[in-house]
């Protein structure tokens, strides 16, 4: 029956209390206390389960009652049931130890399952305090017999890493007691470092496989001792399956680990005498006629690892039959005389083949005289007995051998003093033939596996005489393709040919090849490791092929192969020679043609008065030529930065549309000229309405947006210069009343331009090479075109640099060319909106000090009076001397120096310029003016602390504005 006490002043309350809770426990006793002295009466008797009080009672409080009860019955479950309470009593009542609250009228249906909570809820207290009780008792045995096993426990938290060690663990670490900081990562700390993995393995293997953890691993002792541990525990996992805690066991197994190593130390040392010695020890027990073998040698004398017993019927049955009369006889005279057992014979093993032992061993005799046991070891002595029958072949092998040498001596001197390929084939081919004695030999070139156009040499003895005109060349199908795909020899008889899966009668020729006895190939090799064909004998005088046939035939190849490319080398370094020859005499033409001009106007102008029209005329000259000759030493120094990998791209967003219109307009004059119809077309087919337009017209102006869709990421000074040669290039080779064509269009992701003209063409023997530097179609002195070479090359090496590629294409000569680059673009989403840069302008120089420095009168004269022409003044000196003790008295604002002068260079002089200037408290600029125009040239003088770097010849606007905008940095940096 269930008691409870109801403290309630109200007795309507008590009323409606005590019926709710019949109404689900019928089985009860309400006691009541309705004021200060029943209330005191009830706690003094007792004998309730749980208590329910009101908040608001006239003598009291709830929050007071339930104290009161708590000091006198602190487990027992307290409710307040009350119309007067509050939400913050509330809390402080269930913070007091209140089981729980209820609030009285429409919420008295609660109040039933309220109580029913409340005792299971104390139910549960009572067991647990009656289980940790139990559990406490346990542990104190567990620890009495771990201590009494000089054992120790750990107790993982998973989930928070914290470590519970006993001081049994401790100990078995080397701990002092409760020195142990209690976390995963100390516990680690104590291992071995060639251990941690392992154990991070095993305790994430038990982990995943929820099974028990077990593991041995080394610990190293704080004193830098190293001990042995065994560790063994479980894990225990929450109500979802996830591992939350570990309870183990460990123990000190130092003395059992040291004693297994130093077993299986001996045991590695018998195993391994007998092994170096090539041994195998037996015992044979001659009553039950039982063979043990010891150490895994029995592999030697062909048994299998696992064949340790026998029996001495098997071990007689495996002797070989012409030996196995000796071997009864060596026996039987050890067991019935002197016990001294020593036996050599022949071994058959389970796989055919054959070995020789030697058995040496002794016999135990019993007390009666009767043998009972054999001791001995058998010796592996067939390198012995081989060496002894070899001997005997030795000299007879070594003599021919040596004569073959000489042979291939020869052979190889007479290859290496040929430069032409198919007489080094042919002689390969008679060389081989003669040297290996056989009826048939051929060697095939096959360059980059391309049967068809390779070179076949053949030598036939008169055995095959009827056949002496075979000329079929190989279509490299069947076996050939497997000498030479593997790069490896193959040496078969004509069975085993037969029967290889590649053989195909040798191809196509079949009815036509020779008869074939027997076959070795090896194949030629390049230096790089690439395979330039095979040589191949078939039909040896005597015998059937063997390591030394192979090994003299792969001498011989090695000697074929490097006179090969050794004649091809000769070629190539000769045509490269002629093609240097060449390309300097163009050179050399190229640069003079425009100094011609130059110099003969400069004379005419000087020596001669001319009127305005003329004059003007012959400047134009000059500088279209000056002009020409920059442009080459730019392509020049293009190529070498290409060469050197120094060339760099800035790139940013740039629409080609913009590009190819700068660039129709800029070599639009030029085919005016020639009168060339230039045409551009931009096509885009990807927009629902497609724009297209016409021939002869160019697309777009500078007012007007571009199509986003032909945007690309480049150089958009490089990107210029890739249209730009390809158009040049077409207007070059187009004659008068020719067209260009110029079509730009999208292809998925990437943007295609094509340049076709109808001018010379391409021969076909050329095409592969028109994008390689220094080559020329017509490189004679009477060729229509001027030019290095070197436009299209530069093409190619920017366009692969943007990450695009570029292809030419012609039909023929005089059927006129195309050239297509294509460049992957950019998404129009990705780009953000550009700022346009603009330049800062100004050309007024007036109140700058200007000091030049040249050791070239015409360069210093020319730079001063472009300066002094914009309102500069201007200081000159010849030498780096010269302009310290100038600008001592001039003191200048910016310095445009020369760096390449006689006795003092230019970073020099910069030096000494910055010292004096820092002495004197005044600052300047300083122009690297040079016609160094390297990469590293650059990164030198503004490493020099140069502020700018110029390369010669420069243009007159160009140098004032690069004094104008040092000046006015300067002018910024002191605000």
């Amino acid at each position: 029956m269930l008691s409870i006490l109801l403290i309630d002043d109200n007795p309507n309350d008590r009323l409606m209390i005590e019926r709710e809770l019949r109404k689900t426990l019928p089985d009860l006793e309400v006691k009541s206390a309705i004021d200060a002295p029943s209330l005191e009466q009830i706690l003094v008797v007792g004998g309730f389960d749980m208590v329910i009080t009101d908040y608001q009672v006239r003598w009291s409080d709830g929050l007071t009652i339930l104290k009161q009860v708590q000091s006198q019955y602190p487990n027992c479950p307290v409710i307040m049931c009350t119309d007067s309470g509050s939400e913050q009593v509330a809390v402080e009542a269930m913070k007091a130890g209140l089981s729980d609250y209820v609030f009285k009228g429409r919420h008295f249906n609660r109040l039933a399952s309220a109580v029913r909570e409340s005792l299971e809820k104390q139910q549960l207290r009572e067991n647990y305090a009656k289980t940790s009780a139990q559990l406490a008792i346990s542990e104190e045995r567990l620890r009495v017999a771990i201590c009494a096993s000089q054992m120790g426990t750990w107790d993982w938290n998973i989930l928070t890493g914290e470590v519970v060690w006993s001081e049994g663990h401790e100990l078995l670490f080397g701990l002092e007691k409760g020195s142990f900081l209690g976390t995963y990562e100390a516990f680690f700390a104590f291992i071995h470092p060639d251990d941690r993995d392992s154990i991070a393995r095993a305790i994430a293997f038990s982990l995943d496989n929820k099974i028990e953890y077990q593991h041995e691993f080394r610990v190293i002792w704080p004193d830098g001792s190293l001990h042995w541990i065994a560790a063994r525990g479980k894990f225990f996992d929450d109500g979802t399956g996830k591992s939350v805690r570990s309870i183990g066991v460990v123990w000190d197994i130092t003395d059992r680990k040291l004693s297994e190593a130093r077993i299986q130390e001996n045991e590695e040392n018998l195993r391994f005498a007998l092994e170096a010695a090539n041994t195998v020890a037996f015992s044979w027990d001659v009553v039950s006629a039982e063979i043990r073998r010891f150490s895994n040698a029995q592999t030697e004398i062909g048994l299998h690892p696992d064949s340790a017993v026998g029996t001495f019927e098997e071990k007689k049955n495996a002797v070989h039959r012409d030996d196995r009369d000796s071997f009864l006889a060596d026996l039987d005279a050890a067991l019935s005389g002197s016990g001294f057992y020593d036996s050599e014979h022949r071994q058959e093993r389970p796989d055919g083949s054959v070995i020789w032992l030697h058995d040496k061993g002794r016999v135990v005799f019993d007390a009666s005289g009767k043998p009972v046991r054999l001791f001995g070891v058998a010796i592996d002595i067939t390198a012995r007995k081989q060496l002894e029958y070899d001997r005997s072949q030795a000299l007879a092998r070594e003599r021919s051998y040596l004569h073959r040498l000489q042979k291939l001596t020869s052979a190889s001197v007479a290859l290496h003093s040929m430069l032409s390929v198919a007489d080094i084939v042919q002689l390969a081919a008679d060389s081989a033939r003669q040297i290996l004695e056989v009826h048939q030999a051929a060697v095939n070139l096959s360059p980059s596996a391309h049967w068809d156009a390779g070179i076949s040499k053949f030598s036939l003895s008169e055995k095959y005489a009827q056949w002496q005109d075979y000329c079929e060349e190989p279509d490299g199908t069947g076996i050939y393709q497997e000498v030479c795909r593997h790069q490896q020899a193959m040496r078969m008889t004509q069975s085993e040919l037969e029967a290889h899966q590649a053989w195909r009668k040798f191809g196509k020729a079949a009815d036509k090849h020779p008869p074939m006895r027997g076959w070795l190939a090896v194949p030629l090799t390049a230096r790089d490791g690439r395979n330039m064909g095979l040589i191949q004998l078939s039909d040896k005088y005597e015998g059937e092929f063997g390591e030394d046939d192979e090994s003299i035939l792969m001498q011989l190849a090695q000697a074929v192969s490097a006179s090969i490319e050794n004649a091809r080398l000769y070629e190539e370094s000769q045509q490269a020679n002629r093609m240097k020859d060449e390309f300097l005499a163009t050179l050399s033409h190229e640069l003079r043609s425009p100094l011609n001009a130059i110099l003969g106007w400069a004379q005419l102008l000087r020596n001669r008065s001319f009127s305005p029209a003329a004059t003007a005329r012959a400047l134009e000259t000059i500088e279209r030529n000056a002009k020409l000759q920059t442009q080459l030493i730019e392509d020049l120094l293009d190529i070498s930065r290409i060469i050197r990998g120094k060339l760099t791209l800035n790139p940013c967003p740039v629409n080609l549309i913009s590009m190819v219109e700068g660039a129709v307009n800029t070599v639009r004059l030029a085919a005016d000229a020639k009168s060339i119809d230039v045409e551009l077309a931009i096509l885009d087919l990807g927009l629902d309405t497609a724009e297209f337009c016409p021939l002869k017209e160019v697309y777009g102006d500078r007012e007007s947006p571009l199509n986003p869709r032909f945007l690309v990421s480049g150089d958009p000074g490089r990107l210029q210069q890739i249209i730009w040669n390809l158009l040049t290039n077409a207007i070059k080779f187009t004659p008068r009343g020719g067209r260009v064509e110029i079509r730009l269009q999208r292809f998925d992701s990437e943007v295609e331009l094509t340049v076709t003209d109808t001018g010379i063409g391409i021969a076909a023997n050329f095409l592969p090479y028109v994008f390689e530097s220094f080559r020329q179609a017509d490189a004679t002195i009477t060729r229509n075109y001027s030019g290095l070479g070197l436009g299209l090359a530069i093409v190619r090496q920017l366009v692969e640099l943007h990450g695009g590629r570029v292809w030419a294409q012609s039909p023929g000569l005089d059927m006129g060319s195309t050239f297509t680059f294509r460049l992957p673009s950019i998404p129009v989403n990705s780009i953000a909106p550009e700022e346009a840069s603009v330049l800062a302008g100004g050309g007024n120089l007036q109140g700058v000090k200007v000091l030049v420095v040249d050791d070239e009168v015409d360069s210093r004269e020319f730079m001063m009076f472009v300066l002094s022409d914009s309102g500069a003044a201007v200081r000159a000196a010849s030498c780096a001397a010269e302009a310290f003790e100038v600008a001592s008295e001039f003191v200048p604002d910016v310095l445009v120096s020369d760096i390449g002068m006689p006795e003092e260079d230019g970073y020099s002089l910069l030096l000494r310029l910055r010292s004096l200037a820092t002495q004197s408290g005044r600052k300047f600029r300083a122009i690297a003016l040079t016609a160094y125009a390297r990469d590293e040239d650059r990164d030198r003088a503004l490493k020099a602390s140069y502020d700018r770097h110029l390369t010669k010849p420069v243009q007159p606007d160009v140098l004032v504005e690069a004094v104008v905008s040092l000046r006015r940095a300067g002018a910024n940096n002191l605000k």
